[in-house]
C-alpha cells in the first residue's frame, strides 16, 4: 500500500501514518510518523524519477524510453521538479508559517491544530 497519498475518505485531506508492525517479531509502534517527499508523489511520476536517474539524467534517453518527443520529455520533467518543490515547501514550510502566524496572533490555538 502506498502509504504517502492515502486519502481521507470523509474529509480528503492526506492522512498520517500512526503505526508500524514488525512482522517478524511483532512489535507494534504507534505514534506519528513522516512519509518522504518522492512517497507523496504518484507511482507514475515515481517512475520518472527512477527512469531519470538511470539514464544518468540524460532527457533524450527519458525521451526514447517515454517514446515522446523531446519537448514534451523536458515538459515532463518540468513539471517533476514543480510537483517536488511543491511537497518539499509544503512539509518544511507549512508547519513554521503556521506557527508563526499563531505567535503573531493571526489565527487561533485550535485554528493553528486543525491546519497541522
Amino acid at each position: 500500500m502506498d502509504i504517502g497519498n492515502i486519502k481521507c475518505p470523509v474529509c480528503g485531506k492526506v492522512m498520517t501514518p500512526v503505526a508500524c508492525k514488525c512482522n517478524a517479531c511483532d512489535i507494534r509502534m504507534e505514534g506519528e510518523f513522516s512519509t518522504p517527499v518522492l512517497s507523496r508523489l504518484t507511482p507514475e511520476d515515481q517512475a520518472l524519477i527512477i527512469a531519470f536517474i538511470r539514464a544518468f539524467g540524460s532527457i533524450k534517453k527519458i525521451q526514447e524510453l517515454l517514446g515522446v518527443s523531446y519537448p514534451t520529455a523536458r515538459s515532463r520533467i518540468a513539471e517533476l521538479v514543480k510537483k517536488l518543490d511543491s511537497a518539499m515547501e509544503s512539509s518544511s514550510n507549512r508547519r513554521d508559517h503556521v506557527i508563526d502566524k499563531l505567535y503573531k496572533g493571526e489565527i487561533t490555538f485550535e485554528k493553528a491544530l486543525e491546519e497541522l
